[in-house]
């Protein structure tokens, strides 16, 4: 089933994308040969009028031919040729689809509150690791973040989407404590091979027990499920992470565990054993998320300042790579997108939409880049050619985009192997 929501995502953006080029020429009054669904081969297909669609093997792309597009086809002049159009008309057409790709993600983010989605709340502080860079400047728990260089600040996710592609780099926190506004300077530091930033902040997490492992000492001892944990060996406990640090540093030592439950009181001695390289005692924590559905005129509002904070955080993304701030282990290919569809799928329709738009958006804006083979490229030429008058050389144009082929394949290759290495050597 992954493989089936992976081509309905891929096959429904790319249509999008490709039917955006199409409406253009036409309107443009552009004879358009070919508009095909996939790459490669043709598998099916019919022809109405000038135009054949069809339907190619490969479903990881799509393309629109339009008449004297071909560089090597010497173009007859007529005037429902590409090149025969204005520049202001081709680079309509040139821009069109990765503009629906856009379009669509604005369409769809607000879909995804009227279907109904988790409500996350503010971005509160429950928790700061010891030793962390969120302690070092001075966080405390109970903070509220209200933004993070001069962002505004909605949720957990945009916070720490904006710390982890800020590895080993300033950020100026703005928060609320206790009704008072502070400004404190964050360093988030790089982790991992991904060298994603990592503060130490952790939202507010309750140490509630939510599932018991069979067989290990906290079942044996008769904790349960909805056990709140209020202490352990007479420390006051008020964050999961802080219950699992305790147990996680007890060296084997028995834990004296203040509980609550059903309204009253009781003290379990808990001894934690050895597992996985690290003692446990074999509890999970409680999540609980409110899903709320929300009205058409709400969701429109949500939906569409949904979408400008992710086209935002993407272009903070891409300039963190370009320069380099960001590793490109942390770019993915069509697996990983295949995997996500699947799991987005799998945790419902309003995460398989939040998945589709976000993708959608993604795609029209990188297509936008000013590489030739992209769209971005075709509109970069055209711009040239309107400044000088006249349209770059033909062996200009051809080694220009032989170079942004190369930088695109390269880009594959490195996304490619990024996603085997996650599927098959992930630690």
């Amino acid at each position: 089933m992954t493989l089936v929501y992976f081509l309905i995502v891929i096959g429904i953006l790319v249509f999008v994308h490709e039917l955006g080029h199409f409406i253009m020429a036409k309107r443009a009054g552009v004879r358009v040969e070919k508009f095909s669904l996939g790459m490669g081969p043709k598998l099916f297909g019919y022809k109405k009028g000038d135009t054949d669609y069809i339907i190619s093997a490969l479903p990881l792309g799509g393309y629109v031919k339009m008449a004297g597009e071909n560089p090597d086809e010497e173009p007859t002049g007529a005037q429902d040729e590409f090149p025969s159009k204005t520049v202001w008309q081709r680079a309509k057409i040139a821009a069109a689809g990765s503009l629906t790709n856009i379009v669509l993600a604005f369409l769809l983010m607000p879909l995804v509150f009227m279907v109904g989605t988790y409500a996350e709340g503010p971005a509160k502080v429950g928790y700061v690791e010891k030793g962390s860079p969120a302690e070092k400047a001075g966080f405390q728990a109970g903070d509220v973040i209200k933004e993070i260089n001069g962002r505004r600040i909605s949720d957990w996710t945009k916070a720490l989407t904006l710390i982890a592609v800020n590895p080993d780099t300033d950020v100026a926190v703005t928060l609320d404590r206790s009704g008072e506004k502070k400004v404190l300077a964050l360093r988030p530091e790089a982790v991992s091979e991904l060298r994603i930033g990592s503060s130490g902040l952790m939202p507010d997490m309750p140490a509630e027990i939510g599932r018991l492992r069979p067989g290990l000492p906290a079942e044996k001892a008769g904790l349960r499920v909805n056990d709140k944990i209020l202490a352990v060996n007479g420390k006051t406990i008020y964050h999961w992470n802080q219950f699992s640090l305790t147990v996680k540093e007890s060296e084997g030592k028995d834990l004296l565990i203040l509980l609550s439950r059903e309204g009253k009181r009781a003290e379990k001695t808990i001894k934690p054993v050895m597992d996985g390289g690290r003692f446990v005692i074999g509890v999970e924590p409680a999540v609980r998320l409110v899903f709320k559905k929300y009205g058409f005129f709400e969701s429109v509002q949500m939906g569409f300042t949904k979408t400008l904070e992710t086209a935002d955080l993407t272009f903070i993304t891409l300039k963190k790579l370009f320069t380099f701030s960001l590793s490109i282990k942390t770019l993915g290919g069509p697996v990983m997108i295949a995997q996500m569809s699947g799991q987005a799928a799998a945790a419902g329709l309003s995460a398989f939409i939040a998945l589709m738009a976000t993708i959608s958006l993604s795609l029209g804006m990188l297509n936008l880049l000013p590489i030739p083979v992209l769209d971005g490229g075709m509109l970069l030429f055209l711009a040239i050619e309107a400044v000088r008058k006249r349209p770059l050389s033909q062996k200009v144009m051809e080694v220009s985009q032989g170079i942004g082929a190369a930088l695109l394949i390269t880009l594959i290759a490195v996304v490619s192997y990024n996603d085997v290495m996650r599927l098959f050597f992930r630690k």
